[in-house]
């Protein structure tokens, strides 16, 4: 049985999800258009701490390389869930995110027709309009870009950069997803993809929109060490 201790001996434990929640609740509080504060906390402080404890086994427990490179897979994935949460709350806390008063209630098919020499089909999109403008969902990509506009994670280029290139490896969640005969979790995830994970995560967490204190700051000190990976530029990823 594998068991993960301390530099004392002690059995070593994760951050408590309550003192996560409560760091959380710095930014994440009700009355500001989100409807699940509660359990994006709760989410959100879940997740911390799993990818606290892949940084964990990355450090302690020696792993197999194909191991090594699924444990980077996961910290990834995670990660950008984490960002994800978090640019969703914040863009529609201020009033950035993508609204509609148009519903879509049916698809009408139509005939097929010859156009520019190829048979094509033109669909009738029906919509209700609505008394009042309700959330419209938004992609990732989508997100990220009107992040980016409104500097809703800071004005720090660089950590949109690396955004929109871990972006595409979170996708690939979807084994299925092979763009080409060599595009394997094996050829796709590194430590330099880790490092840049972990610096978005650090930075974001440890910036203006929570207003860590000194205390709070020491709570995330394991993504800290992954900032002295210097990244020559997002575009090396």
């Amino acid at each position: 049985m594998i068991e993960i201790k301390t530099e004392q001996g002690s059995r070593w434990y994760p951050t408590p999800i309550n003192k996560l929640e409560r760091f959380l609740e710095k930014a994440i509080f009700q009355g500001t258009g989100f409807v699940h504060v509660y359990a994006l906390r709760k989410n959100l402080a879940y997740n911390l701490q799993y990818i606290e404890y892949v940084d964990k086994c990355l450090s302690e427990i020696r792993l197999s390389g194909v191991l090594t490179t699924q444990t980077y897979k996961m910290f990834i994935i995670v990660g950008c869930g984490i960002i994800e949460s978090l640019l969703t709350y914040l863009l529609i806390k201020s009033g950035h995110h993508s609204k509609t008063n148009w519903q879509l209630e049916a698809v009408m098919p139509g005939q097929e027709k010859p156009l520019d020499g190829e048979k094509k089909r033109i669909d009738s999109h029906i919509y209700k309009k609505l008394s009042k403008h309700v959330k419209q969902e938004m992609t990732f990509d989508s997100m990220l870009k009107r992040a980016e506009k409104k500097k809703v994670l800071g004005s720090d280029h660089d950590v949109y950069l690396k955004l929109h290139y871990l972006r595409k490896l979170r996708n690939k969640v979807h084994l299925q997803a092979i763009d080409e005969p060599v595009d394997t979790d094996w050829n796709s995830f590194h430590h330099r993809h880790l490092c840049a994970m972990a610096q978005v995560v650090y930075s974001v967490l440890t910036s203006n929109i929570f207003h860590p204190s000194a205390e709070e700051k020491a709570l995330f000190l394991y993504l800290e060490k992954y900032n002295a990976q210097q990244l020559d530029s997002p575009d090396s990823l």
